[in-house]
């Protein structure tokens, strides 16, 4: 296989594996903030506030990845 052949097929599959990350980041996501709802306003007020920020640099991480993909 040649060497352009294998950068078109390692091309491909970072595509893939783009797409796969931007995904499975929003289903981290989606389970941060569902704890952090459930811990909001209880003993553990602070945990849920720490999550909040979590899942702030979190969704930052997605558009990145998001923007790589569209650059790619």
């Amino acid at each position: 296989m040649s060497d352009v052949s294998n950068i078109q097929k390692e091309e491909e599959i970072f595509k893939v594996f783009l797409a796969h990350w931007i995904n499975h980041t929003g289903d981290h996501i989606d389970g941060y903030r569902e704890w952090a709802d459930k811990l909001k306003g209880t003993s553990k007020n602070e945990v849920s506030q720490e999550i909040y920020l979590a899942i702030e640099k979190m969704t930052a991480v997605q558009r990145k990845f998001t923007d790589a993909k569209i650059h790619f």
